[in-house]
């Protein structure tokens, strides 16, 4: 990548957030970021390539970074949210539903054998997205309509959180057992992190080593 093209994704980055400027346009900053890559990208000018390594590497940080961002919004120890956990786990199951039937019927109109895969899709709900774009709304802060957000909270990372794991099973499906494997161990990795973490903030050493760096 050269440094023109560095420089021109960083103005791409800036434009989202100038779009999303006038708040009475109510314009989430995202859509401004993906206008621009497709007029950039593969559809309009071409300018920018998705196959130059570096470009996917820095998309794959700024992935990482957005996920990251994402899962701060969650309020988990909010007591409301716990409350709306039956609420999201019911939606969650019925839009799985609903999205496998169209994906089987899908695939049956267009004649593919993706009918898992296209299930999967329809039925994700990708919290990268969405929780960014209530945050630059100002529509996860306490409101008018806050309790509607916080009800959609657990359905999120619910569709979320099962449209990960299912989605290296229906891609290769020979390759499932392998892919189970590993979703179980990112998932025992993380639940390890967290007992680590609660415990150090009970015990004061992760204020203790905040003073220290």
């Amino acid at each position: 990548m050269t440094f023109q093209t560095l420089a021109l994704v960083v103005a791409v980055g800036l434009l989202g957030p100038v779009l999303a400027t006038p708040s009475r346009w109510r314009v989430p900053i995202l859509a401004g970021e993906l206008a621009a890559g497709i007029a950039l990208g593969r559809t309009g000018a071409g300018a920018l390539h998705p196959s130059d390594p570096t470009f996917t590497f820095l998309a794959n940080i700024g992935f990482a970074l957005v996920m990251f961002v994402a899962g701060s919004h969650l309020p988990v120890r909010d007591t409301r949210l716990r409350a709306s956990l039956r609420l999201g786990v019911t939606r969650a199951v019925a839009v799985g539903v609903v999205a496998t039937g169209l994906g089987v019927a899908l695939a049956a109109a267009f004649g593919t054998s993706h009918g898992a895969l296209y299930a999967v899709v329809l039925s994700s709900s990708s919290a990268a997205l969405i929780l960014p774009m209530l945050d630059s709304l100002g529509l996860s802060s306490p409101g008018p309509g806050g309790d509607a957000v916080l009800d959609l909270l657990p359905q999120i990372a619910i569709a979320d959180a099962a449209s990960i794991v299912a989605l290296p099973l229906v891609i290769e499906p020979s390759r499932a057992a392998r892919a189970a494997i590993g979703s179980v161990v990112v998932l025992a990795a993380a639940v390890i992190a967290f007992v680590v973490l609660d415990i150090a903030e009970r015990r004061g050493l992760r204020r203790r080593v905040h003073e220290l760096s």
